[in-house]
């Protein structure tokens, strides 16, 4: 897989973070680019499930007649939780610390 191109599978969400993540930090590993590639089909779906409730609604009726939450919200939810998982693990969500201490003067 060649470092800069986003793999084929994915779609414009999943592309454009593949690209704006790899101009941020230094991912090499295969290990890491397959998580970074798991994250990336993670926002692909988590945008294909926001499109239907979008479409449906946050509510919908279910067969007893009961107005319900949209059954899409769950998967919504674990998409969420999995991408920040992912981001953790890349290690993503971290800023270099700054000095520890002020450079000593004479």
């Amino acid at each position: 897989m060649e470092r800069t191109k986003a793999p084929g599978e994915l779609k414009a969400p999943g592309k454009q973070f593949w690209q704006s993540v790899l101009k941020e930090a230094e991912l090499e590993e295969a290990h890491d680019l397959e998580r970074l590639k798991m994250a990336c089909k993670c926002l692909d779906d988590l945008s294909e499930a926001e499109e239907r409730v979008k479409v449906d609604g946050m509510f919908t009726v279910n067969r007893y007649g009961a107005t319900v939450e949209h059954p899409a919200f769950k998967t919504i939810k674990d998409l969420r939780l999995l991408f920040v998982k992912i981001i953790r693990e890349l290690a993503l969500d971290i800023t270099a610390p700054g000095e520890s201490r002020p450079p000593r003067q004479y």
